[in-house]
């Protein structure tokens, strides 16, 4: 990449106006301006569409099995100590993932507690769960805490949403959430200008691993995230040519993940949110014609042609 070209910096709230991708489908140039969104560099075409090269690491936010109390011994796939943090009567608070010695000691010790006071006694603490669903608030000190009473569902896991919803669900239904290892969704920074329920693709390039086919996944925008370069259980396993599986564990649920910044091609369409319900059927034939209607393979195989901008390089 020439990083002696100017890098534009733009507006980075989202639009609400929609492009109208139909009447842009004849356009077949992957040619645009470097711009930088969320601290990341992205090129933006005629059209309003990003397109940059990032890793594909994986996100199980959405995904009905990510958490339960009992971690692995439940079924988890996630430890419960990367969901919340925990603050203490003396003052003290603390991530739960600051390390794998917190993570697995201090943290649970300090949650069964918690647990067992009915999650909101002053006296004993509380925890902040950023990561699965939860309700309520308590004053611990001087701080007031929020969302510290996690539901559990029917099967015995706590609930993990994303920031996509389908509103014709309750918050306290799994279902309310996009699945994370169903349907293939992409996270973005809150301020990239990408708006949730659009539509994109990913393509792995190159090193394609163990003789697969590595095709362009059309996915939706379902969750907010640090960076660009995260995608759902299933969105990570068809970019590298495996089939989506309900039979994710702790084993598999990261196969797939590239650590390569340049490996993956990641094009954001814009244009208008996708309709609920977001059921891997409907995702999959609404983000189809919208890569269709973006310009389909054709297009993408110019965006190759071109030097795209690396996300996270300098």
């Amino acid at each position: 990449m020439d990083n002696s070209r100017t890098v534009t910096e733009v507006e980075t709230e989202a639009t609400t106006a929609p492009v109208d991708l139909t009447e842009n489908s004849g356009v077949r140039s992957c040619r645009g301006e470097e711009v930088i969104r969320g601290r990341q560099r992205l090129a933006e075409l005629s059209d309003g569409s990003l397109v940059t090269m990032a890793p594909m690491q994986v996100n199980a936010d959405g995904a009905p099995h990510a958490y339960h109390p009992d971690n692995a011994e439940g079924g988890a796939i996630l430890h419960l100590c990367n969901a919340g943090k925990v603050y203490l009567p003396d003052g003290s608070s603390y991530h739960g993932s600051e390390s794998n010695e917190t993570c697995t000691g201090k943290f649970m010790d300090d949650v069964a507690k918690i647990r067992e006071a009915g999650w909101d006694d002053p006296e004993v603490g509380a925890v902040n769960w950023y990561g699965i669903y939860a309700t309520g608030r308590v004053r611990i000190g001087t701080q007031f805490v929020q969302n510290v009473k996690p539901p559990l569902t029917e099967e015995g896991f706590y609930i993990s949403p994303t920031a996509l919803e389908d509103r014709g669900f309750a918050p306290d239904d799994q279902r309310r959430y996009v699945n994370a290892i169903t349907v293939p969704h992409a996270v973005v920074r809150r301020d990239s200008g990408v708006e949730l329920g659009t539509f994109g693709v990913a393509w792995r390039t190159k090193d394609c691993p163990g003789g697969r086919v590595c095709d362009p996944v059309p996915f939706i925008v379902a969750d907010i995230g640090p960076k660009i370069g995260e995608g759902s259980i299933a969105l990570t396993r068809l970019v590298n040519g495996l089939e989506v599986t309900e039979d994710i564990t702790r084993e598999n649920r990261f196969q797939g993940a590239v650590s390569d910044e340049d490996d993956v091609m990641w094009v954001f369409f814009g244009g208008r949110r996708a309709p609920t319900p977001y059921t891997p059927g409907s995702v999959e034939r609404h983000a189809e014609a919208a890569f269709e209607a973006w310009g389909g393979e054709d297009r993408l195989a110019q965006c190759l042609r071109v030097e795209q901008p690396v996300a996270n390089g300098d």
